[in-house]
């Protein structure tokens, strides 16, 4: 088969692994040699692995399973986030291409719909360290390519016009839309033409994590614009007329531009991060390709001793406890910052936490859902851990999965049903006073969210647990920032 190319990327460096006050906590990996080996330590690790007892018939059978069922649902979830991203890729050139509110409506909506999958997947993202160093692979690894995907947050004032009171990293009156070239430090950097290849390549421009030009997160700003309510109620507002090419019609927010040009590049921006975003799902997609050669899915196949079992309890750990925890919920929780939220722009992160929380779930239950409601994999950690004797190890997970589903049902329900989002979840009682609400009423929902951290930490012992009972002792999950 034939792999697309991967549009040149850069990479974001791995989390810094810090410990969460009082958290439960997994120490030392077993990752990739380092090449600075010394003769004896090579020695030493060949003599335990030739005195490690060999897998059983059974016990491999049990293995090759869970890999199997693992990329399927691999392959399904990336699928799914690609056929999702073509729609949502239609909807935005309708959209671009005759801009009015049902139109962009209609792009909101697929934006939501296509966020559905993808945050499902990104419990496949922890692999650094653990896939096999192959040139003739088009992607690396899926921590990699991630950041050209759904890098966060982002410096939005890099892009397109924000209110007077932004304080970010980038600080210029010049952005990329309204601006034939820009400079981001001692960079000068012409954006007359506005490409794919030239948002990819801006993609963390000065070597800034902040200034992201790509992916989900840029097209929810373009679709959206600023959310200037901070912790009150209500998300961005951009309007249509941000996209009419009508002189003395387009509009950049409040302003009124005598000259549509500006507006011109809003929608040449729109439409090619768009395009970066499906031509970079279908890279992915075709790296778990059944029966596919040098591509992840292979790789992941290939390692059919422990590696690929630990990579998997690792990336159950790092996405529970290090990302979705600390990152995305801790963060946040902590400061009351709605800059640290996921989905700033959309107020969409009570779903984006539940779907991320899902994908874990997904993989210890052994079954992707597919968005036409098809079941994928089969055979999770769950099945491997009774398999294999782990009955009870199994019965602790399923029981830290449920308060983890429950905690993260009345967030979703919170924000879609009652309209309370995550950005008014997490204000500080002294920021949620100046909306009206009381302390009373603030606390309870904090606790919706501080409910969700608990129970992901909780979580997090449990797969601990389950990697010690199958002979994983050191599985270092990575635990994120420090609060």
């Amino acid at each position: 088969m034939t792999i697309p190319t991967v549009t040149n990327r850069k990479f974001l460096p791995t989390t810094v692994a810090a410990a969460l006050a009082a958290m439960l906590m997994v120490t030392g990996c077993s990752k990739q040699a380092d090449d600075t080996a010394t003769a004896t330590d090579t020695q030493t690790e060949t003599a335990e692995v030739s005195n490690k007892p060999k897998t059983s018939a059974a016990e491999q059978a049990h293995i090759d399973r869970l890999l199997l069922s693992y990329s399927d649902m691999a392959h399904a979830a990336y699928k799914d986030s690609l056929d999702t991203a073509k729609l949502l890729q239609t909807a935005v050139n309708t959209y671009v291409d005759m801009p009015n509110q049902a139109n962009l409506d209609a792009a909101k909506a697929a934006y939501k719909a296509a966020r559905q999958p993808y945050a499902q997947t990104e419990i496949f993202r922890f692999d650094e360290g653990f896939v096999t160093t192959n040139e003739q692979r088009a992607i690396g690894s899926i921590d990699g390519w991630e950041a050209q995907v759904n890098a966060w947050p982002l410096d939005e004032a890099l892009i397109d016009y924000v209110s007077d009171s932004y304080e970010g990293e980038y600080n210029s009156k010049d952005n990329i839309i309204n601006s034939d070239s820009i400079s981001v430090g001692s960079i000068k950097q012409d954006t007359s033409t506005i490409t794919p290849e030239l948002l990819a390549e801006m993609n963390e421009i000065g070597g800034s994590e902040a200034n992201v030009t790509t992916g989900y997160h840029a097209i929810e700003f373009l679709l959206w614009g600023q959310d200037t309510n901070g912790v009150g109620e209500g998300a961005g507002n951009r309007p249509f007329s941000d996209y009419v090419v009508t002189d003395g019609q387009c509009t950049s927010g409040e302003t009124v531009n005598t000259d549509a040009s500006i507006c011109t590049r809003r929608g040449q921006y729109l439409k090619a991060v768009t395009q970066l975003l499906v031509d970079d799902l279908t890279a992915m997609e075709a790296e778990w390709q059944p029966d596919s050669e040098n591509t992840l899915r292979s790789d992941m196949m290939a390692r059919k001793d422990n590696n690929g079992l630990r990579q998997i309890l690792y990336q159950m750990g790092s996405l529970a406890l290090g990302e979705l925890a600390s990152e995305r919920m801790q963060v946040a929780f902590v400061t009351g910052s709605t800059e640290d939220e996921h989905e700033c722009f959309s107020d969409l992160t009570h779903l984006s936490y539940a779907n991320n929380a899902r994908g874990i779930q997904n993989v210890f239950n052994g079954s992707y859902k597919t968005v036409d409601g098809k079941s994928v994999g089969g055979y999770g950690i769950k099945n491997y851990l009774i398999d294999t004797d782990h009955k009870d190890a199994a019965d602790k997970l399923a029981a830290d999965f449920k308060k983890v589903e429950d905690a993260f049902n009345v967030i979703v329900a919170k924000g879609e049903k009652e309209g309370i989002k995550v950005d008014q979840m997490i204000a500080t009682v002294g920021q949620a006073s100046k909306h009206g609400i009381s302390a009373e009423e603030q606390n309870k929902r904090r606790g919706w969210i501080e409910s969700g951290i608990n129970s992901l930490q909780e979580l997090t012992g449990g797969i601990e647990n389950a990697a010690s009972a199958v002979g994983i002792d050191n599985l270092d999950a990575d635990a994120g920032s420090q609060f």
